[in-house]
């Protein structure tokens, strides 16, 4: 029997009622190649989103570069073989990044002009006429942040973008960018997990818990580690033996896997983190759906955090 979303969040300030945990779409076309994408890779990508759909997930998370503009493509196709679908999903895009080519490097790019041309581009391959989310994929120090809100205060004033978001940045950043802004930012997307806790110390989650921004967690399970498959890759890091026994005593607590728990450990800090979770595979997309029926006790969440530490909690 296939697993149910039984957890849900409350998204930005209309309260939207989203999945507790979202699909991140980077690796939804299957290759980042155009040249090699073959209808192969179209078919594992819609059976993909079938199971995420049937399981309940309703928040999708894109970019403009995942699988070079052809994730979107293969989201938009989705769409286009199930009429009616859109006004169930909640869909999160970003643009800012160039991936760059011989001719050009890799960069940023915020400007006004290019952040209008870029969502015309991601809402054509989803084959939507707004976005739920539009975010700012990192920060780009050559662009005037007055100029950044410009364009997004523009897109939402239009009714293309619902709502704004960011990704990677750092709580000044966000603070540079609201400054322009007509509209608030609801969400951040940094890299959150129990390999990753990074936010817990850089002000992140503590600026997302004073101003009601949700965080977005990518990389979950830090890279596929957390899924207890690539140990090896980091043997010798002293947190792996204290993570396989935090996984072992609470896996049979609650009868779940180290990706379910991770993922539990993420959705129930109090800033309301939404995982990212990342995967082409239904059988791995049903595992992270059943973490939502997770409930961790307040101390077997501190068992976890403190696996995941380079030092002990002082």
């Amino acid at each position: 029997m296939t697993a149910k979303i039984t957890r849900t969040a409350s998204f930005g300030p209309q309260a939207v009622e989203v999945s507790a945990l979202a699909l991140g779409c980077m690796g939804l076309a299957g290759t980042w190649d155009p040249q090699e994408f073959s209808e192969e890779h179209l078919k594992r990508g819609i059976a993909a989103l079938e199971t995420a759909v049937e399981a309940g997930i309703t928040f999708y998370d894109h970019a403009d570069i995942y699988g070079r503009t052809m994730s979107e493509s293969v989201f938009g196709e989705f769409l286009d073989m199930n009429p009616g679908l859109r006004e169930r999903l909640f869909l999160a895009s970003k643009c800012g990044i160039i991936l760059g080519d011989e001719q050009t490097p890799y960069h940023y790019n915020l400007s006004k002009s290019y952040i209008l041309e870029s969502v015309q581009g991601s809402l054509k391959r989803l084959q939507t006429d707004y976005l739920d989310l539009y975010q700012i994929h990192r920060p780009d120090p050559h662009t005037h942040p007055r100029e950044t809100a410009a364009a997004l205060n523009q897109l939402v004033k239009d009714g293309l973008v619902r709502c704004i978001g960011v990704s990677n940045h750092l709580p000044s950043q966000v603070e540079a960018l609201e400054a322009y802004l007509d509209v608030p930012i609801v969400s951040t997307q940094p890299s959150i997990s129990l390999w990753n806790l990074d936010t817990l110390h850089n002000g992140v989650l503590d600026q997302c818990l004073a101003k009601n921004i949700t965080p977005l967690a990518y990389s979950p399970l830090g890279g596929g580690i957390l899924t207890g498959k690539n140990w090896d890759k980091v043997q010798g890091d002293p947190r792996v033996p204290k993570l396989l026994a935090a996984f072992a005593e609470l896996g049979e607590t609650y009868n779940a896997t180290p990706a379910q728990l991770s993922l539990a450990w993420l959705m129930h800090h109090p800033a309301g983190i939404i995982p990212l979770f990342g995967s082409n595979n239904p059988e791995n997309i049903r595992e992270a759906v059943a973490a939502t029926s997770l409930e961790l006790s307040h101390e077997d969440w501190y068992i976890l955090w403190s696996a995941g530490r380079e030092v002990p909690l002082p």
